[in-house]
């Protein structure tokens, strides 16, 4: 917590600075002028590859859909690696704008936004969650509640690595709900980085569904090949 709280007080401290000291922005990823708030140069922004459907993932007898603001390449992909592991929040500002306008364009409805937690090693070692980080920044934006409701209690492998079919063993049953009485009958977004073999966001939208929620939606930044 401490750690999280040090690096949003330099991030914040970071944007007064370039009020002050500047009369525009640079592109998040060249360094180009850009006269926008967008945080992306038009050359980088024709560079994304947008998502433009939904998709769903149907295993045992539930079904989530998802929805991913662009596919996990290029810029976007440089974007979240930069704000996962080098607690770059300006790529963190590029990333929740996308997915704002996901929620826009495609007119997701819910209640309540939550997101994927991380175990207390995984904070330990990088300093926060970018998952949190993402849902409460999104949550600000649009003006809606951001709740934690999912801790992660089992320590699984890390998934990088894994085949699709290890990475669905490997977090089977590993989320269990928490703040239950607030997520009863709500329409419920989950939120994370990126979604792979959708094994991560399964697991934790079962969770939610068993303990009461209406319905789960995911929305990431990203997607792979799913």
């Amino acid at each position: 917590m401490g750690n999280e709280l040090i690096k949003n007080i330099k991030y914040l401290w970071h944007c007064i600075l370039n009020v002050i000291y500047s009369d525009g922005r640079e592109c998040t990823i060249c360094n180009e002028y850009v006269s926008d708030e967008k945080l992306l140069c038009n050359k980088c922004r024709a560079e994304v590859k947008l998502c433009k459907e939904y998709f769903k993932i149907c295993e045992e007898t539930f079904e989530v859909k998802c929805f991913s603001s662009a596919y996990y390449s290029g810029i976007i992909k440089e974007l979240i690696i930069n704000l996962k592991y080098k607690n770059d929040f300006k790529a963190g500002e590029v990333l929740v704008q996308y997915m704002v306008d996901t929620i826009r364009k495609q007119n997701i409805k819910f209640d309540v936004i939550t997101y994927v937690p991380s175990t207390k090693k995984s904070i330990k070692k990088r300093g926060y969650n970018q998952s949190k980080y993402l849902a409460r920044t999104i949550s600000y934006k649009i003006d809606t509640k951001s709740l934690e409701f999912l801790v992660k209690f089992n320590n699984t492998k890390d998934q990088i690595g894994l085949n699709g079919e290890e990475r669905w063993k490997n977090l089977k049953d590993s989320f269990k709900c928490i703040n239950i009485k607030y997520l009863k009958n709500k329409r419920i977004l989950l939120v994370d980085d990126v979604i792979t073999t959708g094994a991560t966001s399964f697991y934790c939208a079962k969770a939610m569904l068993r303990s009461g929620a209406s319905e789960v939606i995911i929305l990431t930044c990203a997607k792979s090949s799913l």
